[in-house]
């Protein structure tokens, strides 16, 4: 799979030596689940890596199942008591729209 420019330098520069295979585990995790080759939920999957393969393949599992699972855990910081805000925001008082999941990469 092709991955957009920001997805594949972020692999290579948090993967490292192991880049290959994470862009292998990833290719195979599309190949079986198609709806996983969004950008957005492939950034969000990488970030919530943190440099681990064996993250990797757990967050994988877990996106395969449902992907807003993801996408909610990446985007969003959990303040307590029900309340979370997007990653990134100042201010736990304020609820701001959901974070770009390219946002996370900046």
């Amino acid at each position: 799979m092709t991955y957009e420019k920001d997805i594949s330098q972020r692999i290579v520069s948090d993967f490292g030596d192991n880049a290959s295979e994470a862009f292998r585990i990833l290719d195979e995790a599309i190949l079986k689940t198609d709806y996983l080759a969004h950008p957005r939920t492939i950034r969000c999957i990488i970030f919530l890596s943190n440099k681990d393969l064996n993250k990797l393949k757990s967050i994988i599992k877990t996106a395969t199942g449902d992907p807003r699972d993801v996408m909610l855990t990446a985007e969003y910081s959990a303040q307590g008591q029900g309340t979370s805000i997007k990653r990134g925001s100042r201010s736990p008082s304020v609820l701001l729209p959901a974070i770009s999941a390219k946002e996370l990469f900046v």
